[in-house]
């Protein structure tokens, strides 16, 4: 049973040196590793459009991310992006 123990986690090893060495390759080859960042651009309507009553106090965090069906951490990225 130690045996099969130690076994797995030297295949384990080996797959993430495997993984990391593709990402090196196909980084040096000039591939974007990662999600791709959030732009303005990015940001629905929905969000837009009641973006204003959350400047006027109207709406806090939570309730502007029940009203775009989105979550507040995704709004507190938009609103980041809003206001750099």
């Amino acid at each position: 049973m130690q045996m099969s123990g130690v076994f797995a986690e030297l295949e384990l090893r080996i797959i993430r040196e495997r993984v990391r060495s593709g990402m090196a390759n196909a980084k040096a080859k000039g591939a974007k590793i990662g999600r791709p960042q959030a732009t303005a651009d990015d940001i629905p309507a929905v969000f837009l459009r009641h973006y204003p009553a959350y400047k006027k106090k109207q709406l806090n965090v939570s309730e502007l991310a029940r009203v775009c069906d989105l979550s507040r951490t995704t709004v507190y990225k938009y609103i980041d992006l809003l206001e750099e």
